[in-house]
């Protein structure tokens, strides 16, 4: 049997004790702290950006831009394809400079961090997988997977 628990509140201090009294009980294996430190971080659960814990504050399409190529690291993404899974674009009249206009913005606001995103010229974009960037979920929300109830 599958079950999962999503905790949401804005009480990190509750959503602590409760995952602490889940791991004791044997139903959470233990969540060793994270001791590597990131530039940026990208947290999809509460749609965040971190640059050197510092938030970040970017639109809508911004963040779906930048959380797709942190997601999907290591190949180029040509202009036209960005604008089909980040703008739901499938036309020949979209120009792929909207692309380049909200990559600049992006680069703009991470500041030293704007490296993370390259520039493949004449192509697109290409984010690198390195230690500079992580995707990762909201410490706020926890889930159990293929854990027996019993």
């Amino acid at each position: 049997m599958r079950f999962s628990i999503t905790i949401d509140t804005e009480d990190e201090n509750t959503a602590l004790r409760l995952l602490g009294a889940l791991t004791d009980a044997g139903l959470v294996p233990a969540v060793e702290a994270a001791v590597e430190e990131v530039d940026v971080r990208i947290l999809p659960d509460t749609r965040q950006v971190l640059v050197h814990d510092k938030p970040v504050e970017l639109t809508r399409l911004e963040f779906e831009l930048l959380l797709h190529l942190c997601s999907n690291t290591d190949r180029v993404h040509r202009r036209r394809e960005l604008l089909s899974a980040v703008w739901d674009v499938d036309d020949d009249y979209s120009g792929g400079r909207t692309v380049d206009v909200h990559v600049r913005r992006v680069r703009k606001k991470l500041g030293d961090a704007a490296e993370i995103v390259q520039t493949v010229r004449g192509v697109g974009y290409l984010v690198a997988s390195s230690g500079r960037f992580r995707v990762e979920r909201s410490p706020n929300v926890v889930r159990l997977a293929d854990r027996r109830a019993g």
